[in-house]
């Protein structure tokens, strides 16, 4: 009789290797129809001339090195007859966006208004600039973001000011007119995500959802503090050393925050302000982040410098002394004229 085993066998794992390399593309494939776009900002800078076609674009980007996969995006578009008219103009496109927003964005018309949020804004201050810009009021932004569904890496809590506080990543952001405040708000989160992402990327740290609290939560602090790159690790080593001896974080910053106001300098009275986001008052971290923090500041509270400074003081050149003798602290109070 024959032996038909080794045939069959020979047969299975081919059709086994088969169906893994299926797989593997099928992966890919929607991976570059859910993400289509790549690149080394937050977004792709798209320009689409007067008669031009989506596939004439598609190869622009292809040509940029900003797509993915020209084959899986072409593809794509022909297997669901999504070709058509497209509008001519400039389109600053965030990277993340899907391949089917992004074809509806280039059917409906560039976008034209254009939002920059610098770092360390807190939800208050970026609704102004929201409003300044003319596309929602002030008032209609801040009650979006308290209605806005809480991500689950948020911890519902009520005494935190506004829940969404620290996730609405400052950037450069360009909206359409007819964009509302849960659009804008939607994007800022989708960036903040995405700029997460980079940051395990770059320090090799896997961040868990329970963890993104605490992290933002200082790394708000970091940026308030902090006034140059340099010192944003070491003031993130500062909360950790003083968290660790169960000292009070006493940051003027939080103050400022529980009183609502800027001011140049906080007062004794100011310090006695009841609020959760006292840290003279209250020890640990404050209730909810202070502010919209970027990714330097971010990076700072994932990836501290390894010291043992417990004290820091503002010098004249923005850079920060630290110490972690609570004497030679006092004396460059003194020197520095505090």
């Amino acid at each position: 009789m024959r032996n038909f085993k080794k045939p069959l066998i020979f047969i299975s794992s081919f059709i086994l290797i088969v169906l893994i390399a299926i797989t593997f593309f099928y992966i890919k494939y929607l991976r570059a129809i859910n993400d289509p776009l790549q690149g080394k900002g937050s977004t792709v800078n798209v320009v689409v001339k007067e008669g031009e076609s989506l596939y004439d674009v598609l190869d622009h980007l292809n040509s940029d090195k900003s797509l993915k996969s020209l084959y899986a995006a072409k593809y794509y578009i022909k297997k669901n007859n999504l070709g058509g008219e497209i509008q001519p103009g400039t389109y600053d496109i965030l990277i993340g966006t899907s391949l089917d927003k992004i074809i509806s964005l280039l059917k409906e018309g560039g976008h034209n208004i254009k939002i920059t949020i610098p770092e360390g804004l807190n939800v208050e201050e970026i609704a102004a600039k929201v409003e300044k810009s003319g596309l929602v009021t002030k008032d209609e932004f801040l009650a979006a973001v308290k209605k806005y569904p809480l991500p689950k890496y948020v911890k519902e809590n009520k005494d935190k000011r506004y829940e969404l506080e620290g996730y609405l990543f400052p950037d450069t952001y360009f909206f359409k007119k007819s964009d509302k405040s849960d659009d804008i708000i939607m994007a800022m989160i989708a960036r903040f995500q995405q700029v997460m992402s980079e940051v395990q990327k770059e320090t090799n740290k896997s961040i868990s959802d329970s963890d993104y609290e605490d992290i933002i939560n200082k790394a708000s602090m970091i940026e308030k503090e902090a006034r140059v790159d340099s010192d944003r690790p070491l003031i993130s080593s500062v909360i950790d050393n003083r968290l660790k001896k169960n000292m009070p974080l006493q940051l003027d910053a939080t103050i400022l925050y529980a009183i609502g106001q800027h001011k140049d300098v906080v007062t004794l009275k100011d310090l006695e302000v009841k609020s959760p986001y006292n840290t003279y008052k209250s020890k640990g971290l404050p209730v909810g982040p202070i502010c919209n923090p970027g990714k330097q500041s971010i990076l700072a509270a994932v990836k501290p410098e390894d010291t043992n400074f417990l004290y820091y003081l503002l010098k004249k050149n923005n850079e920060h002394y630290f110490t972690a003798d609570y004497n030679d602290f006092l004396k460059m109070k003194k020197e520095l004229g505090y």
